[in-house]
């Protein structure tokens, strides 16, 4: 396969079969020498495709619903390359016009026609003209003019071009030591002498930044079980729950198991922790990292968590409820996100999360601890749900770091958008 069809195979999946764009990365690395230029493509396109469709709206007599799926999603990667690449050859038309010419042979005139009207006349095209200061936004990050709008009503302006601008910012990489397998310093050392850069983290004392992460995925080191990739945010949440050695603990939706993980090392493999999802296929990911790194405490159910288990009432020490949500504050990672929320999406999940919240609270014991966190931003799943905890007259408020919680922004933190907030339950 060429470079282009690789390209053109991930991006179809990703926006027309609800795949992750990781996923799909790395189920294709294989097959082309030149990763890296198919990874900041599919990324480009994902991050840059709600201006591209702009542009192309100008080029095109006819309206962009009616451009054949596959045609479309060729144009969005020509335009990239052209205007973001700046590979303005007609060498790229041209083989552009080639993988249309084997997913919709009628359109390649067409192709060919928008391709080249846009490198005459860039410039012009690439130009956004909107007088609506939210709608421009919109266009020029590649974000829904409804979630803008949503963000912008809640957080004004400057944080809204502040969210919008970082969204497309390369996010640095940070790992988590398992100290069951090694100490902070060892593990430091290990991964400076194969070659990698590596920081101390700002907000986990157990964290290292990792500026040039290329391969460490693949490290002997990670295989053995003595990081863990994972940002410093959602380690946060863990550390604002602080499980004592020897306590249950419930971590209600566990999938991917990465904050799981966390618990039994923070716990000393000692106790008991339930790692809950109601995804069975998330299964094998998390015993698959159980076994890696060493864990021994850990058991797995699949219930929904927003149908009330009895088995669960009043038994744990701790829960920790990460729960599901827009992830508004993980865009940067995950650039799919942008395309598949709208607002009923963040309204309909803000009623599970208190579906959730509800079973929590009954599954802790009187004088057990709930930590509410979420990889998102907006009033409607933090802090609408956070004061919907707060009025609960069976839970008392754990301030964190003298304050009421705590709520990451990516753009100053510089780790994911993060929300956390810790409860205790005071009676039954």
């Amino acid at each position: 396969m060429s470079d282009f069809e690789i390209i053109f195979s991930i991006l179809k999946a990703v926006i027309f079969e609800d795949e992750k764009s990781s996923d799909m990365i790395n189920a294709y690395a294989g097959r082309s020498d030149n990763l890296p230029l198919i990874t900041k493509t599919v990324y480009g396109v994902l991050e840059n495709k709600i201006y591209i469709d702009y542009m192309i709206r100008k080029l095109s007599d006819i309206r962009l619903k009616k451009i054949h799926k596959n045609v479309l999603l060729i144009l969005e990667i020509g335009i990239y390359n052209i205007h973001f690449l700046e590979t303005k050859d007609y060498a790229t038309v041209d083989k552009l016009v080639d993988l249309t010419k084997a997913k919709n042979k009628r359109s390649t005139g067409f192709v060919n026609a928008i391709l080249r009207a846009f490198i005459r006349d860039e410039k012009e095209i690439s130009t956004i003209y909107e007088k609506d200061d939210i709608k421009s936004l919109s266009i020029r990050y590649s974000f829904p003019e409804e979630i803008t709008r949503y963000i912008y009503d809640f957080y004004g302006m400057d944080y809204t071009k502040a969210y919008l601008r970082d969204a497309t910012r390369v996010k640095d990489l940070s790992i988590r030591v398992n100290n069951l397998k090694t100490s902070k310093k060892n593990l430091e050392e290990l991964l400076i002498k194969d070659g990698f850069e590596i920081e101390a983290g700002k907000i986990s004392q157990y964290s290292f930044i990792v500026k040039n992460p290329g391969g460490l995925a693949r490290s002997k080191h990670f295989k053995d079980g003595l990081f863990t990739i994972q940002q410093e945010a959602s380690m946060k949440a863990i550390e604002v729950l602080n499980p004592k050695d020897n306590s249950k603990i419930l971590d209600l939706c566990a999938a991917p198991g990465t904050k799981t993980t966390y618990l039994a090392e923070y716990t000393k493999n000692t106790g008991k922790i339930i790692a809950n999802d109601i995804s069975k296929s998330k299964n094998k990911l998390i015993l698959e990292n159980i076994q890696r790194l060493g864990l021994e405490n850990i058991s797995l159910t699949n219930y929904d968590a927003s149908i009330f288990v009895d088995d669960f009432e009043n038994k744990f020490d701790y829960c920790l409820v990460d729960a599901p949500c827009s992830g508004l504050g993980v865009v940067g990672r995950k650039p799919e996100i942008r395309y598949n929320r709208t607002k009923e999406t963040i309204v309909r999940l803000a009623g599970l999360q208190r579906k959730i919240l509800e079973n929590a609270i009954k599954y802790i014991k009187k004088d057990g601890y709930l930590v509410y966190s979420t990889c998102t931003l907006g009033p409607l799943e933090n802090r609408d749900n956070f004061n919907y905890l707060l009025e609960k007259e069976n839970l008392e408020l754990v301030p964190i770091e003298g304050q009421d919680f705590i709520e990451y922004k990516s753009f100053e933190a510089m780790t994911d958008g993060f929300f956390i907030s810790k409860f205790r339950k005071i009676n039954d």
